[in-house]
């Protein structure tokens, strides 16, 4: 079904492939509740930066950005279903 598409035979690499899809699921997750909270895109930080002479505020949060964070947080959703199914398949592939 949905695990054999995987592609892993073993229980092992059912759960290499839980690891990979729940850092990926963790991170995306990251990005969206951070650019969420702060409205802000994660290249463009909070602070102010000096450039010669003068300080250059940070562009101000915007509806946008919190919105990017939602759509950040859905796909890191995304990644943790088949988290959840290999971790299932490896522990099927260990008792049976």
């Amino acid at each position: 079904m949905a695990v054999t598409l995987a592609g892993a035979d073993s229980p092992g690499e059912h759960l290499q492939l839980a690891a990979f899809t729940a850092a990926a699921a963790v991170f995306f997750i990251w990005v969206g509740r951070r650019q969420r909270s702060t409205g802000r895109s994660l290249i463009a930080p909070n602070e102010t930066t000096r450039t010669a002479d003068r300080l250059v505020p940070p562009p101000p949060p915007t509806r946008g950005h919190r919105t990017a964070g939602c759509v950040w947080i859905g796909v890191g959703g995304i990644f943790v279903l088949p988290a959840v199914f290999n971790v299932v398949a490896a522990i099927r592939g260990l008792i049976g």
